[in-house]
């Protein structure tokens, strides 16, 4: 019977219940511990809730009051056999009050971040119906008549780096493979530096001003973005339909505040004084995914808005 198997797991739980402290009437006493109505409440509570309709039935009550029981017996005779002074036992406690303290500390900084990004977005970001109507205005092209452009890249930290793949690109060594053997950006890299399709106001703009001018099969010179050099070149370009308004303004608001955040973002580092020695990274042994195994649009977020 499922309820039985549930019981028996449960024992295994060992919550620890509290003294004799008198929270509620006594339903049973283990020693010189009891267990009380509000006792029984609260575990009740954290029972699931395809159980709780069977705890509420007088057998269910019965028994689930014999659990707690058997539970505080074995507790208590756990303590009575020294179980609590093995090192064993304080080494997994001791790990688990670090792993809790942990937790906490992530959890109090994940909600300071989310509380905070609130505030950001609702007080310095927000775009305004006159900042949307005006880019709409100066950019109603991309929307009227819309172009998806396919591009490749190559993307290296260092000038030089970028000097040495132009270099070869120039000598006639194919675009595919100089991305493959030198560009960081390791997903595309896979794809000879593929990336796209993708629209204006999709990637930096430093990225895009290149690619939208480039002639089909065109080669860019070193490009330089927040992300890196770039070598970039176009592979193909197409029309798409008409976007209609509502759609663009929507897309729209969203270029602008990701740009306005960026602009946060980097004024707080030079507020802050942010240094960053990359180099050290090269020490680190990581686990993470290899490129294969990301999704396909991570290809595009690197260099998005």
């Amino acid at each position: 019977m499922k309820v039985c198997k549930f019981f028996a797991l449960l024992i295994c739980s060992l919550f620890i219940l509290g003294g004799c402290k008198q929270k509620g009437d006594v339903v049973a006493k283990v020693g010189n511990d009891c267990i009380t109505t509000e006792d029984f409440s609260e575990r009740l509570m954290a029972a699931p809730p395809a159980y709780q309709a069977y705890i509420n039935t007088e057998p269910g009550r019965k028994q689930f009051v014999d659990l707690l029981v058997r539970e505080k017996l074995i507790l208590e005779s756990a303590k009575q056999a020294g179980i609590n002074k093995r090192e064993e036992y304080k080494n997994s406690i001791d790990g688990f009050k670090a792993e809790q303290k942990k937790q906490l500390k992530d959890y109090e900084d994940g909600l300071m971040i989310e509380m905070y990004l609130k505030d950001v977005q609702e007080n310095m970001i927000t775009a305004s119906e006159d900042e949307i109507n005006k880019y709409y205005e100066e950019h109603k092209e991309d929307f009227t008549n819309p172009i998806a452009v396919v591009a490749k890249h190559i993307l290296v930290p260092t000038r030089e780096e970028a000097e040495i793949a132009f270099d070869r690109i120039n000598k006639g060594e194919p675009f595919d493979k100089v991305a493959q053997e030198m560009s960081t950006d390791k997903v595309s890299a896979q794809r000879g530096g593929q990336i796209g399709p993708f629209r204006r106001g999709e990637l930096v703009k430093e990225f895009e001003e290149v690619v939208f001018n480039l002639k089909k099969g065109e080669v860019s010179e070193i490009v330089e973005t927040p992300f890196g050099l770039h070598i970039i070149t176009k592979v193909s370009e197409e029309k798409l339909p008409p976007i209609p308004e509502d759609v663009a303004k929507a897309e729209i608001k969203n270029i602008i505040e990701k740009t306005k955040f960026e602009k946060w973002f980097e004024d707080t580092k030079k507020k802050l004084n942010v240094s960053i020695d990359y180099s050290k990274l090269d020490n680190i042994n990581s686990s993470a995914d290899t490129p294969e195994e990301q999704p396909e649009e991570a290809q595009l977020e690197e260099f998005s808005n």
